[in-house]
């Protein structure tokens, strides 16, 4: 059979389920043979990048490997963004591609692939013999699991209409070479020294991560949190974990707020289970300056944000090492009150109104506001992903109402990423979805509003509408340079919803966004949701960051 035919059937062997991608002329063949495969659904995208960030948004709500298709050259080229954030959020994604015949440089499509690639981050892998193509797919799925990042798979052109000897039911999986990460148990002497600084501790705080979101790692940190008297705080990324607890005192860092902010720095202990304490969570490191920290993760060693190192740092499972470190206070009879005091209680329950005052400028609402309506009229089934930008810290602060999933496009600041990742994640969960993205991100990958439409996903894309770049512009107030750069004229949003397929609504007052929410939920497939919001409104992240203000 064809190299191409091999490949795809390896692909097949692997588990894959959907493949996300752009056909061209490079990866034609791989892409005829594999859609012949009925296990595996085909969705065809409109911009190579795109496509990762779909492979990407359905490889972390599924926990499995993804898979996209580009050409090769310009197909590489046009995803390297999405390659960067798929690296930066430890995402396994296998991307199949080609490149252009063996000594044919001056091809128009030509570029350094590998070296594109590895600017990335990302890995890299090429079949340079027909008899390697299977091997190369093995390689890379093994790869990408042990790695937890995208591995691109090279397979040139010329070698694709080569024959080979593969044979369809003799390929053997990469689960076969590497089943998954195996638990690790904790050191029983670093054990006792976690116990010894938490037992002593009077006002301690749990931190949960990525690293622990999986339902025996929470359910072990909610009873250890409970035992010792703790607050318990996430990161972003694992927000919306044990949000049902009363002491849960949300997101630690810059997205806290101001009388949260002051119970942890009152903190004399902190135990970070799964979360790396980079400089966000821990505020530059001035957000804890009391507390003896207790870093677990599985890790060998990590440094906090400030390039400091935990009193106590454990390698072990999340799950394992704070059932470990429970039952050793279970033993010694250790339980306390700490923060779990009704006036503790009473300051949480008050702490997420944001005193400042801004004017609100005519036909726009405040961002707030708007946030505070999505959260209260949208149901806890309607998943939530918010993308990058000035505007996304009104519905990480706001939006605290429990849900499917809170998944966060952030991992390497850029803009544009949100939509289609939310429409990987879609396909993925089969659930009605919210996308929070601001206007400057929706032009970058507005036209997969046209895949939204034919995959008919519930999907409610918000764009929070300043008419401008929000974070340049209030970066630029602050830095005493001209803000009105980044202000532009703004399209139609809701009309190009339509457009492509879906539906549309502008919404200039909180009445408009209500009755724009339930037009969605009472309808079928994707719906833009055009909220003019006011400039004037800074959040509070920013107000601290850029403006040095204490709120």
């Amino acid at each position: 059979m064809k190299v191409s035919e091999a490949v795809a059937n390896a692909f097949v062997k692997e588990g894959t389920e959907v493949v996300f991608g752009l056909m061209g002329d490079g990866n034609m063949s791989w892409w005829s043979a594999i859609s012949k495969y009925a296990q595996v659904r085909m969705i065809a995208v409109r911009d190579e990048g795109a496509g990762l960030a779909m492979a990407q948004g359905w490889a972390r709500y599924t926990n499995k490997v993804g898979v996209c298709s580009v050409t090769h050259g310009p197909g590489i080229t046009r995803m390297t963004t999405s390659l960067v954030a798929a690296v930066r959020s430890h995402t396994p994604v296998v991307i199949c591609t080609s490149k252009t015949p063996f000594n044919s440089e001056n091809h128009i499509q030509f570029v350094e692939q590998e070296r594109v690639v590895g600017a990335t981050g990302a890995g890299y892998l090429e079949a340079l013999t027909p008899s390697f193509a299977e091997n190369a797919v093995r390689q890379a799925f093994y790869r990408a699991r042990l790695e937890s990042r995208p591995i691109v798979l090279s397979i040139p052109h010329d070698i694709q209409a080569e024959e080979c000897d593969g044979d369809i039911d003799d390929y053997q999986p990469s689960g076969t070479m590497y089943a998954g990460r195996q638990h690790i148990r904790p050191d029983r002497a670093r054990l006792n020294e976690a116990v010894n600084i938490i037992g002593a501790s009077k006002r301690p705080v749990v931190i949960v991560g990525r690293g622990a979101m999986e339902p025996e790692a929470i359910e072990a940190a909610e009873r250890l949190a409970k035992r010792i008297g703790a607050l318990i705080a996430t990161t972003l990324i694992a927000k919306g974990l044990l949000g049902n607890s009363e002491y849960c005192a949300g997101i630690s860092g810059l997205f806290s707020p101001r009388a949260v902010m002051q119970l942890y720095q009152e903190t004399d202990c902190v135990i970070a289970i799964g979360a790396s304490l980079n400089t966000r969570t821990i505020a530059g490191g001035h957000l804890y300056p009391n507390a003896r920290i207790v870093h677990i993760d599985i890790a060998p060693h990590l440094l906090m944000g400030n390039e400091q190192a935990a009193d106590c740092y454990i390698q072990g499972d999340a799950a394992a090492t704070i059932q470990d470190i429970d039952d050793m206070l279970e033993k010694q009879g250790v339980t306390k009150e700490g923060y779990r005091t009704d006036a503790v209680l009473k300051i949480l329950q008050s702490a997420d109104r944001d005193p400042g005052e801004f004017e609100i400028g005519p036909g726009t609402v405040d961002p707030r506001e708007a946030a505070r309506i999505m959260d209260e009229r949208l149901p806890s089934n309607v998943g939530v992903v918010i993308g990058a930008g000035h505007f996304s810290s009104f519905p990480v602060m706001i939006m605290k109402k429990p849900r499917a999933l809170h998944i966060f496009v952030h991992d390497f600041g850029s803009i544009g990423q949100g939509l289609a990742n939310a429409i990987g994640i879609g396909v993925a969960c089969g659930q009605p979805l919210l996308c929070v993205e601001g206007d400057g991100g929706a032009m970058q990958n507005i036209q997969e509003l046209d895949t939204a439409a034919r995959l008919g996903l519930k999907l409610l894309y918000v764009i929070m509408n300043d008419e401008g770049f929000g974070a340049e512009y209030h970066m630029m107030t602050a830095r005493g340079l001209n803000p009105k750069l980044a202000l532009y004229r703004s399209p139609d949003f809701a009309g190009a919803g339509r457009v492509f397929g879906g539906r549309g609504r502008i919404a200039t007052s909180l009445e408009n966004i209500a009755a724009g929410i339930d037009e969605f939920l009472a309808g079928e497939g994707p719906m833009v949701l055009d909220i003019r919001v006011s400039r004037n409104v800074v959040s509070i992240p920013y107000r601290r960051a850029q403006f040095a203000q204490d709120v």
